[in-house]
């Protein structure tokens, strides 16, 4: 086969010996920025984020939001010092071996790798959650089941799959469009209940009920729909001056869309309390929030479609993420060496694209006919997705810290930032043990760590089979491009 139809993801250069890669991508920061933001679904998370931390946390919810971003912001603080450096398609993966070595890159890679799989599955199943619940409001009461399901989130998945296939550009345009069509709503909604119900600051703001659980419950809460955040490092070597661009759009993520988090949670949690019977009876929250603030059941009744829309444009996003990770790997011998095959018309690893798509659609339909519908399927496949990126997070934040002592450098405040985001995550780990939640998904702790080991022996029977693509003319051309 011609060496033309690979192209290597997965080099970690050096910012050194960096020059001359300013220009080499084709997605600009823009581009760039406003995919990452987008993967993030500001709408649905700010649907749902004041939501769960105000169950989990009460009036106090805000402060919860607040420091789950935090702790986010640390966790990028420590990821970025490796983006600075280095230009790799190995996101977390690639950044980890600099430091660590072999043992640090199969453990990170398998923890994201199944990571990405799961991370498909759960916006798969956000989007049939939003149809299915369309759908049994127009009387399919079918629509959450498997036989339905199925069609929905495989169509979704099928689409989201084709809009990768055609490259970077085509996605970009599919989910930053369809992201921004679905945020207006979320936002008039906000707005309408906070205006119809005040937001009550002198009970928000006092800590008369404030309780370290609760809090410590939210924050994990709050994290979970920030995880992956750095995700678009997978496109660095696809981006124009990824070392400045790359750390931007990485920060995007936790401090525009978790700085929202408090603003968000603060307007909506007295809404939140005045729709308790709404809330109870299972009407979604923005749902809820429409009705009790006097915008009507017609737009309740819309917030499911839109959301659904905004959780396509971030399965979109998701899909060419885990494939170039999964091409990232390949090129690395990790995977079967087809797995790097790009495209020659669209640049896209387009034998990747179909592996995340059908992995993804396959984890999806197994914990569907575990639990027997979408809604309860959704649930343990967003904790396992935490779970998988619990030791890849400690590592990257521990490294940060080893990569600044080794260079001589003396960097506290970079020092203290990787400390918090690597007891956050420990405490997100550890408080599933604790506290874990209802079943399934107390189960997901074990299944995170079998998954692990499952996905490290086959990266490591392929790696023992020397399975790797051959050569690129650039890996001739420039052999001082160390592989991470």
């Amino acid at each position: 086969m011609s060496n033309d139809a690979f192209e290597p993801p997965a080099r970690a250069l050096p910012a050194e010996d960096g020059a001359g890669d300013e220009t080499a991508g084709r997605l600009s920061r823009s581009a760039l920025i406003s995919l990452s933001l987008a993967t993030y679904i500001p709408a649905v998370s700010f649907a749902m984020v004041p939501f769960l931390v105000f169950t989990t946390s009460g009036t106090s919810a805000w402060q919860a939001s607040l420091l789950s971003s935090v702790a986010v912001i640390c966790i990028g603080r420590a990821v970025i010092e490796f983006a600075r450096r280095y230009v790799a398609s190995g996101s977390l993966y690639s950044y980890v071996g600099t430091v660590f070595g072999p043992w640090a890159r199969y453990v990170t890679a398998a923890s994201l790798l199944a990571g990405f799989i799961v991370g498909v599955a759960a916006l798969a199943a956000v989007v049939g959650v939003f149809v299915g619940s369309f759908l049994y409001a127009q009387g399919v009461h079918s629509a959450l089941n498997l036989g339905t399901q199925i069609f929905v989130f495989g169509a979704a998945l099928l689409l989201a799959a084709a809009v990768a296939f055609r490259g970077l550009d085509t996605s970009v345009i599919v989910a930053v469009v369809l992201a921004a069509l679905a945020l207006p709503l979320v936002l008039v909604i906000t707005f309408s209940s906070a205006s119809h119900t005040g937001i009550d600051l002198s009970n928000q703001l006092s800590f008369a009920g404030f309780s370290m659980a609760d809090t410590l419950r939210g924050i994990a809460v709050g994290a979970a729909f920030l995880v992956g955040f750095e995700s678009c490092a997978a496109l660095a070597t696809e981006t124009r001056d990824p070392r400045r661009n790359v750390p931007i759009a990485i920060m995007a993520v936790p401090v525009v869309i978790g700085g929202l988090f408090p603003v968000m949670t603060i307007l909506q949690v007295p809404g939140l309390t005045a729709a308790a019977d709404q809330l109870a009876a299972g009407v979604s929250a923005p749902a809820a929030l429409a009705i009790q603030s006097g915008l009507g059941h017609t737009v309740a009744s819309a917030t499911d479609i839109v959301l659904a829309v905004a959780s396509f444009a971030s399965l979109v996003g998701f899909v060419n993420y885990g494939a170039r990770f999964i091409a990232a790997l390949a090129e690395d011998g990790l995977l079967p060496a087809p797995a790097a095959k790009i495209h020659p018309r669209y640049r896209s690893p387009y034998v990747a694209v179909g592996v995340i798509s059908l992995a993804g659609f396959a984890t999806i339909t197994a914990l569907m006919v575990w639990t027997g519908d979408i809604v309860s399927a959704y649930t343990p496949n967003a904790t396992l997705l935490v779970y998988l990126w619990v030791i890849p997070y400690i590592i990257i934040c521990v490294g940060a810290i080893v990569l600044a002592v080794r260079r001589q450098e003396f960097r506290p405040g970079l020092w203290i930032a990787a400390a918090v985001g690597a007891a956050t995550m420990i405490w997100a780990y550890a408080n599933g043990i604790i506290n874990p939640p209802a079943p399934p998904a107390d189960a997901m702790i074990w299944v995170a760590g079998l998954a692990i080991i499952f996905v490290i022996g086959l990266i490591l029977v392929n790696v023992r089979r020397g399975d790797r693509p051959p050569a690129s003319d650039d890996d001739i051309d420039e052999p001082q491009r160390a592989r991470p």
